[in-house]
């Protein structure tokens, strides 16, 4: 308990002491989108289980970000904590995009979820490559890319996602939607994802997500109908 509130505490200070969004993301998969030149992102997710993410990138150049992630497996609830190793978060802009042609982007996300026997059940993205741009209306913004983690057995592409993000209310509200984990041979394991964020003031976003909407639990990596809950806030430095 002395440990769990002591993890608490320090979440909470970094949560108040640091300027906090995740811009780079739409819900599991990620945009072609990069931080503005001196600016950090600061995430905290709360979902299943009582476990808390959380995620904060750099934009140290402007063609790299940089970052690290920390899941907190069981920490609401009475349960045994798990805590997960911190993993590395980088993304780097290959092409930023102009009228014709999408941006384009390679990155790296190593952090997975849902700790079992020090591995995750749920895998992390790991290497993948993502291009998006505006399509069909203003603001609506698509992004597809394709993403492998393992690189010692299947030595192939894992899958691929596609996702868009579009407001709904001026610049306040949006609405969020993803397809992730699209792969011919693991089609079951593909999830489809819902939300809603809400641009709460200039740098700080809430989200409100359903992901793996009318999926099949499987009792290990699958929660279906997963409701989850995202305060993101960025700043310059």
């Amino acid at each position: 308990m002395l440990k769990k509130m002591l993890y608490s505490f320090v979440v909470i200070f970094i949560f108040v002491s640091l300027s906090f969004a995740g811009r780079t993301y739409v819900i599991d998969t990620p945009n072609a989108s990069m931080l503005n030149y001196g600016s950090y992102d600061l995430v905290f997710k709360c979902f299943s289980h009582g476990n808390i993410t959380q995620k904060v990138d750099f934009e140290l150049f402007k063609i790299l970000n940089i970052g690290a992630s920390w899941e907190l497996d069981r920490l609401i609830g009475g349960k045994r904590m798990k805590v997960a190793i911190p993993a590395p978060d980088i993304k780097i802009r290959l092409y930023e995009g102009d009228m014709v042609l999408p941006g384009l982007a390679i990155g790296y996300d190593g952090q997975g979820c849902f700790i079992d026997r020090g591995n995750c059940v749920q895998r992390e993205k790991g290497l993948y490559i993502v291009m998006g741009r505006e399509l069909f209306l203003g603001g609506l913004m698509f992004n597809i890319g394709a993403n492998m983690y393992d690189f010692t057995k299947t030595k192939q592409v894992y899958g691929c996602f596609v996702n868009a993000i579009m407001p709904v209310y001026k610049e306040s509200i949006y609405l969020m939607a993803e397809y992730d984990n699209i792969s011919i041979n693991r089609l079951p394991d593909a999830r489809l994802n819902f939300g809603f964020r809400f641009a709460a003031t200039e740098g700080v976003d809430i989200d409100f997500i359903v992901r793996d909407c009318w999926g099949k639990s499987n009792h290990t990596s699958r929660v279906p109908n997963e409701r989850v809950f995202k305060i993101s806030y960025s700043g310059k430095f």
